[in-house]
């Protein structure tokens, strides 16, 4: 049970609506993202079918990063469409990171309605122009397919790929950019750790180990001996970036 009392973990959007996923594809998906730490995950599974869409979309946008799994059933839904330019809108506004993800289904079909998963598209298009048809919609449905399958990082499963492999490459890359936005702070953080660590350093060297080849003591009276601090400090960021990847 997930203490109230502690801060609410980011929260993870997931926009798939009807797909040719299996259950345990979907279960193993949510158990990796909750394993991981990320608890607040949604998805918008059948369970969402008629519900009031403004329910949804405060989910949006609470959330931190949305998971949008294109398949070739994908289109068939008007309301995952909807989903997916609410999460366009966020993305715009620059408060909220979108991954697509292409599940047997290339990047271009996607963005240009070709191929299978075009073909959908175009009967559900052809199926609401039947009953109620809204051309401004249809354009924003359109608008936002080209314009999130063009987001990075995106993702990329192909039949001959392992359900698994995919899964842990989803969990690594929401973690990943999870960690990079959890807290504000930890970069200014970070830059003044790695500033003081490496003035220390420099210090430590000059008192301790340049005296040995400089025997100069004018030398160490004078500031000189932080002529090698920059060096020191770029060296220690580098380092620093490297290992928080």
């Amino acid at each position: 049970m997930v203490d109230p009392a502690r801060a609410r973990p980011p929260q993870v959007f997931v926009n798939l609506g009807t797909t040719e996923m299996s259950d345990d594809f979907i279960r193993h998906l949510v158990l990796g993202l909750t394993d991981s730490g990320m608890l607040n995950v949604f998805i918008d599974r059948e369970e969402w079918l008629g519900k009031n869409l403004n329910h949804i979309y405060t989910y949006i946008e609470e959330s931190t990063i949305a998971l949008a799994i294109f398949s070739t059933r994908y289109p068939e839904t008007e309301w995952c469409l909807d989903e997916l330019v609410k999460m366009k809108e966020r993305a715009s506004d620059n408060k909220l990171l979108v991954i697509p993800i292409f599940y047997n289904v290339s990047k271009n079909d996607v963005r240009n309605l070709e191929g299978e998963f075009g073909d959908g598209f175009m009967e559900m298009r052809q199926r609401y122009t039947k009953y109620k048809y809204d051309p401004f919609r249809v354009q924003r449905w359109e608008t936002s397919l080209a314009s999130i399958s063009r987001m990075e990082p995106c993702l990329t499963w192909e039949t001959q790929s392992s359900n698994i492999s995919l899964i842990t490459d989803i969990v690594r890359e929401v973690k990943r950019n999870l960690d990079m936005d959890a807290d504000p702070r930890r970069t200014k953080m970070a830059f003044v750790e790695v500033f003081v660590s490496a003035f220390i350093v420099a210090f430590v060297f000059s008192l301790l180990v340049a005296r040995l080849p400089f025997t100069d003591v004018n030398f160490f009276r004078t500031a000189k001996w932080l002529v090698g601090f920059p060096v020191t400090f770029i060296a220690l960021l580098q380092l620093y970036s490297a290992l928080s990847q």
